[in-house]
């Protein structure tokens, strides 16, 4: 088992689609997500994506620039370019994801998602 865990901001606006599985039809949600390194001015940049149910939140509470924290697994996905040569990239397939920075930072509807509790910042002990 592998898990990944990616504090960030969303370099693009995410891009919600509808997608044929083989119980019907589903939503994924595609967005990249950029994480400084530690040391040096230089970041890294996620594929990730969200299927589900939650990829509808993930497209309606955040934009370009929203900070997000995401958890899944990376996966190697296999494609040929236009000259027919094997390709790879890797994506996150997130889990789960986590609302970060302060409410100002926020954009769009102020009202806290199903499924999540609204806190006060003043509450948070850091």
């Amino acid at each position: 088992m592998h898990k990944i865990f990616i504090h960030g901001r969303l370099a693009r606006d995410p891009e919600l689609k509808e997608i044929d599985t083989k119980n019907g039809s589903s939503k994924v949600c595609n967005f990249t997500v950029a994480s400084d390194r530690q040391y040096g001015e230089e970041a890294d940049f996620f594929d990730c994506a969200m299927f589900g149910k939650r990829a509808e939140v993930i497209e309606k509470f955040f934009q370009k620039g929203s900070e997000i924290v995401v958890s899944g697994e990376m996966q190697k996905q296999k494609y040929k370019n236009k000259d027919g040569e094997n390709r790879y990239n890797w994506k996150c397939i997130v889990n789960n994801f986590d609302f970060c920075g302060s409410k100002k930072e926020r954009s769009g509807d102020p009202d806290v998602p199903e499924g999540f509790e609204a806190v006060n910042d003043e509450e948070i002990p850091f």
